[in-house]
Formats: structure tokens, sequence, C-alpha cells
């Protein structure tokens, strides 16, 4: 009886110590590969093992029948690591991937491909950028992406199926926020796009297939702006741009009081609303000089580079009174070419702000300024 009852006791004890000796196994192949680990009764992995490649990439963690399943940790000859899920041989489910300079996602996993909510850490240059949200075959579907491009730059973007809906840009010196539809590097095709500057401007623009169609800038009251430098009876006025056949280029037309108080010039400017500058061609301002040209030289000289690329200097004045439509504007500050091939007028953004708020239209060419 007591010989019964010590078999009964030792008997579990000996069937454990042979499943322990099936994790013993360990096998070198003649292509240098390795495997160490558990194994089942026909020699399959089968358990917790390592196998590790004769180029040096290993996988360590759970097998099923030679193929890794459940979790586990793979590591490539090149340094990248993968720890997480496993599901016939491929990352399946939750994991986190870190490549071998450095980037990490972590999240989930379909068929070796991200799918699902996660998180994507990468740097590309020195511009370091986050995805976070849902991904689908392997590319970033929904959610938001941050990029620092550095020196305080940040773009944050909002995606929806796999497209760019919303970006918003900070800067030192503005902020950006636009919506719609954009190109694959980011910029905007078609929507809105308003820029908020530091120094108070709101600058809006719409977008139609990559173009420009309308633009509106509303002046900072504390800067340049001033209601008592615009004279008129209406609060706003609507002016006609001008364009030849077959040329983008707006012009628009200005007139120029002069001494004689009784007589005004009137003279085309290029509509440029690239351009920050009033700017004043060199011929033209010796022909409103000579007519009388009610100015004060403010005894400032700005360089810049020509039309041409030729380096130029500009004389800054102030010009008491010009007309545009009905308003009458007051003390404006223009630049004018010293260059004597420098003979480009162009009215630019320095000169809208001038006014509360200036709107402009592509489409309509129109140009509606706001008292």
């Amino acid at each position: 009886m007591k010989k019964q009852l010590l078999i009964i006791l030792f008997f579990p004890f000996l069937i454990f110590s042979q499943s322990n000796s099936d994790c013993d196994y360990k096998k070198e192949y003649d292509d240098g590969n390795m495997y160490e680990g558990c194994t089942d009764v026909e020699g399959r992995f089968n358990g917790k093992g390592k196998y590790t490649w004769a180029n040096g990439s290993y996988f360590s963690g759970d097998w099923v029948n030679n193929k890794r399943e459940g979790s586990g940790e793979f590591k490539s000859s090149d340094g990248s690591l993968y720890i997480g899920d496993w599901v016939n041989n491929k990352r399946d489910g939750k994991g986190k991937y870190t490549t071998s300079d450095g980037n990490i996602y972590e999240g989930y996993y379909k068929n070796n491909m991200r799918n699902g909510q996660g998180v994507y850490s990468y740097k590309i240059g020195s511009q370091k950028s986050v995805e976070s949200g849902v991904f689908k075959n392997d590319m970033f579907f929904t959610g938001t992406k941050t990029s620092n491009l550095g020196q305080g730059i940040t773009i944050e973007s909002e995606f929806m199926n796999g497209e760019r809906v919303s970006l918003v840009q900070i800067s030192p010196d503005f902020k950006m926020e636009s919506s719609g539809s954009y190109f694959s590097n980011g910029t905007l095709k078609s929507g809105t796009k308003k820029v908020l500057k530091k120094n108070g401007e709101v600058v809006v623009s719409e977008y139609k297939n990559g173009d420009e169609v309308m633009n509106s800038i509303r002046s900072n009251i504390k800067n340049y702006y001033n209601a008592n430098d615009v004279k008129g009876d209406l609060d706003s006025i609507i002016i006609d741009l001008e364009f030849e056949e077959n040329d983008n280029t707006k012009y628009i037309n200005l007139n120029f009081l002069t001494n004689k108080k009784t007589q005004t010039e009137n003279e085309r400017f290029i509509f440029d609303t690239g351009a920050e500058m009033f700017s004043i061609g060199h011929n033209l301002f010796n022909k409103l000089k000579q007519n009388g040209l009610d100015y004060v030289d403010l005894g400032i000289v700005v360089p810049t580079i020509g039309v041409r690329g030729e380096p130029s200097d500009n004389m800054v004045i102030k010009i008491k009174e010009i007309s545009i439509g009905e308003y009458k504007l007051k003390n404006i500050i223009a630049f004018v070419e010293t260059l004597e091939t420098a003979n480009s007028s162009l009215l630019g953004i320095g000169f809208l702000k001038k006014f509360s708020e200036a709107q402009w239209s592509l489409i309509s060419n129109q140009l509606t300024l706001y008292k």
C-alpha cells in the first residue's frame, strides 16, 4: 500500500521533468541558422524558443507548429526591433517597432502592416513628426500629424480617410490656418487659408485647383492703418482691376495730387499682392516730381534687388495725397526706384494696409476697400 502511494505522489513530478527536457532542444543548421528552445514530440517548434539566423537576426518568443505565434521579439541584423504579438509568422495584434535610426511605431498590426490605433514618431533630417490616430494598410489614415521643423516652427495637420483636411502652422512671426483639399506636399489645393501675423494683421485667401482666387487683408489699427488717413463718404468701394488680353498681370489706376491743387496725374500700377512695398518706378517718379508732386523725402535709403536681378537703392518718401476710386488717402509711404532702368511701379500689400480691410478676387478681377 505504501509503495503504491509513493508512485502516485511522484508520478506528476516525473511527467513535469520529461516536459522540461523538451525545452532543452538545440540545433545548429548547415546554413548557419540555429534554434534553441521547446519542441513537441515530432520535433516541431512549440512553446518558447529562440531562432537565430546566420546574419544575426533573431526571434525569441512563442512558437506554434514551427511558426511565430503569440508574443515575442524579432531583431533584424540592421538593428530594427519589434516586440509584440504574432500570428502565422506575421506581426499581428499590439506591438512596438523601432527602426535602426530610432523611428518608433507603437500600436496595432494586421497581416504584418500597421492597422488600427497607433502612434508613429519619426525623423526626416532635422524634422521631427508624430502621427497619432488610425492606420490602415501601413498608411496613416485618420488622426493628427504634428511636425516640428525647428526654429520655432510647428505644423499640425488633421487627416480623414487618408486625406489631409486641415493644417495649422505656428511660426515665431505668424500663425497660419487652412482647411480644404491638399496636394501631396501639403500645400493647399482648394479651400481657405488664414494668416494671423504677430503685428495683428489678418490675411485670408481662397484657393481653387492650386490657384489663389480671392484674398483679403485686415490691417492692424495700431500699426500702419490710420482711419484719419482715408477720406470718403462710403464705408467701402469696389475697384475694377484692369488686365491685358493674354496677360495675367493685373493693373490699377491711382491719381496723384500735385502742388497746384487742381491738377492730378492718373497713373497705372501693377497690382502685386506678392510685393510688400508700394513702389514707384524711376521714370514715373521723375515725371510726377516735375509736375509738382507733393511729397517729403524721409532721408531713408533701402537696398533692394531689381526685377532683372540687379542691385538697386530705394528712396523712401511720404506722399501727401493719392486718390483711388472715391477715396482720398493721406500720408502714403512709398519706395522710389533710383536705378534708371528700374521702371516697374507696384501697388503691393503696403498700400492696402492704409485701409481697415481689403479684399480682392482674381475671378471677378475686383478690389474691395473698406474705410
